[in-house]
């Protein structure tokens, strides 16, 4: 007994098989806990889902309803206007249209529409014709609410809207108070409000009837997942156990093996203790052998981004080819793509083993121009720009940056030489340019942006040269990750009065405040950009649709809790934001820009002060 709970003691095969099944029951036990947890939070999500899906339907339901009715009672009118009949006879058939208007018939009989003017005369109450002739103007519900003014207040308004208020349900006592929305728009000919509604606590039925039927749902899984899982675990353990009685058997032939090495000296630079031959070995010796090479790739990225500049890379590249890969001549080219030029930037003894023309036409490169690796082993004279075919083999290697081609490395051997003996050398080099090429891109941008101005004076923020160089990069870098990115345009509401009243000084401190509050609320990998006057363009790297409009808002309310101190005037300021999000909306960088500006014109013109995500309806031009 002793024994048997001297686990230390025990075999490993029952340790192993022990740690699994503790180890199941705390990842089962993790597992249903956070499943339950995790549907709890999706029952919740999805009942305010299915709320405002209801409620969207319930709403749109009263609309429609309502505006079938102002066309029926439109067409009585034009007859009337027609001189086909009356005034009062088309007021009739109106009534009697709207008196058959049912829908979403179930409990409590159905919905219905009712008419009554903008001075609060019931014309027609389908489920209280007691009202109709007389003023309501003065009628309030169980909570004091004058609705009928509310009506009357919301249509000369906006001449449509909600109202909310609290309504007796038809066939319960008069007494008993409902909340409800309804819908109301004016017949302005007539003066009179047609309006319909649904009441709120059916809806909050419905969302506890969605709610109870998903928990069942959850329970029911969860029993049966429990079933089958102790099944399939008990089939694996026993598996396992098996799978395990080998390794242990094997293992502890490498434990013999191992002895050994004792009384033997070694290397440090052995990984693991295996000399064999099978299988177990030959994976652990390649493993080891991964392992020093990422190592050595990652201490090598690490050094090149701490580099001071371009050129310190192009130095570390040129090490790694001759020292650690023992290419005796090895080359290496910058292309420039918007002169369509090349520049050597790494000789062997300032040697150049292509054509001088390549320098001035980088079409005439091969790699350059198919954006492929040009192997003369696999095919003779394949490039016509190498001078020095009938002597020399070479491999040029396309270094790819944001989806085109930024430099060439070229490695070139004597004739007598193998492809087979240098295959793996170039599989390695290919490895170390593919970890070199974001660093590569990055300094190479920053040297660009330190040559040319790229900075708004007053802000700090790029400006729009720094946009136009900078687009091709960041929309090519976006899909080469197949990522997204959001594209917000700010304008600041009402600028203008700022400058007529406070004079340009103040406008300028106005512009730089609100330059700091963009900044405090976007991400260290955003970038902010002064787009011209008032306006700011925000790039929002690795961004969703909700990360957007999250951080969309968190702008514009930093913005909107601001206090502008300048000359002794405290300014306050708003924002209107719109979002489009690349490349989702769009594949061109610049017409996702376009969205968001047509969105940010939208948030304009509907209020100020709010964040707009873009929709295609809101675009009507093929052009941008």
């Amino acid at each position: 007994m002793r024994r048997f709970f001297n686990f230390k003691d025990r075999s490993l095969k029952i340790k192993i098989l022990v740690m699994y099944i503790v180890s199941l029951s705390i990842i089962g036990v993790a597992g249903y806990s956070y499943y339950i947890y995790s549907n709890i939070k999706i029952i919740q999500k999805g009942s305010d889902i299915y709320r405002d899906n209801l409620l969207k339907t319930d709403k749109q339901s009263a609309i429609n309803a309502v505006n079938i009715a102002i066309r029926n009672i439109n067409n009585f009118y034009q007859d009337y206007k027609d001189g086909k009949i009356d005034e009062n006879n088309a007021k009739k058939k109106s009534i009697r249209v709207v008196y058959s208007i049912r829908y979403n018939i179930g409990e409590n009989l159905s919905n219905y529409v009712w008419i009554n003017t903008a001075n609060g005369i019931m014309v027609a109450e389908p489920t209280k014709p007691d009202l109709n002739g007389k003023n309501v103007w003065n009628f309030k519900d169980k909570n004091g609410v004058y609705l009928f003014r509310n009506m009357a207040s919301v249509v000369k308004t906006r001449e449509y809207g909600f109202v909310k208020y609290c309504w007796p349900k038809l066939g319960l006592p008069e007494n008993t108070c409902f909340p409800k929305t309804s819908y109301v728009k004016l017949f302005y000919p007539w003066n009179w409000i047609v309006g319909s509604g649904f009441y709120l606590d059916n809806i909050n039925k419905e969302v506890a009837s969605y709610i109870k039927r998903r928990k069942s749902e959850i329970f029911h899984t969860i029993i049966l997942s429990i079933i089958f899982g102790g099944i399939f675990s008990l089939i694996a353990g026993l598996f396992f156990f098996f799978v395990i009685s080998k390794m242990v058997s094997y293992l502890k032939q490498v434990a013999e093996l191992s002895r050994n090495f004792l009384y033997e000296d070694v290397s440090e630079k052995l990984k693991l203790p295996y000399k064999t031959k099978d299988e177990l070995g030959y994976l652990i010796r390649n493993f080891n052998a991964f392992i020093e090479e990422s190592y050595k790739l990652a201490s090598f990225k690490k050094t090149v981004e701490e580099d001071r500049d371009i050129d310190a890379v192009y130095e570390r590249i040129k090490n790694i080819a001759e020292t650690e890969l023992g290419f005796e001549e090895f080359n290496m080219y910058e292309v420039n793509n918007s002169k369509n030029s090349l520049k050597q930037v790494i000789a062997p003894d300032g040697k150049m083993f292509c054509k001088q023309d390549i320098l001035v036409d980088s079409d005439l490169c091969r790699a350059v121009r198919t954006a492929n690796d040009i192997n003369s082993f696999e095919k003779e004279n394949v490039c016509l720009s190498f001078a020095y075919e009938k002597d020399k083999n070479y491999v040029c290697i396309p270094l790819m940056i944001s989806g085109s081609v930024g430099g060439i490395a070229q490695v070139v051997f004597d004739k007598n030489i193998k492809y087979e003996d240098v295959d793996g050398k170039i599989k390695r080099l290919k490895r170390y340019l593919k970890e070199v090429a974001p660093v590569v891109e990055a300094k190479r941008l920053l040297s660009q942006l330190k040559e040319t101005t790229m900075k708004d004076p007053l802000t700090g923020l790029y400006n729009r040269r720094f946009l136009d160089e900078f687009a091709s990069t960041f929309a090519a870098s976006v899909k080469r990750r197949s990522a997204k990115a959001g594209i917000l345009m700010c304008d600041i509401d009402f600028f203008k009065q700022v400058n007529d009243v406070y004079g340009h000084n103040i406008g300028d401190e106005v512009l730089k405040a609100i330059t700091r509050s963009i900044s405090k609320s976007i991400r260290e990998a955003d970038i902010a950009i002064r787009f011209g006057g008032e306006e700011f363009l925000i790039l929002l790297q690795d961004a969703d649709n909700e990360k957007a409009k999250e951080i969309s808002e968190r702008i514009r309310q930093t913005v909107e809790a601001s206090e502008i101190v300048a000359s002794s005037n405290v300014i306050k300021k708003t924002i209107s934001i719109g979002i489009s999000i690349f490349p989702e909306d769009a594949e061109n960088l610049w017409k996702c820009i376009k969205y968001s500006d047509v969105a940010m014109y939208k948030a304009k013109t509907t209020g100020r002060n709010k964040v707009v995500r873009f929709e295609s309806s809101m675009w009507e031009s093929d052009e941008y």
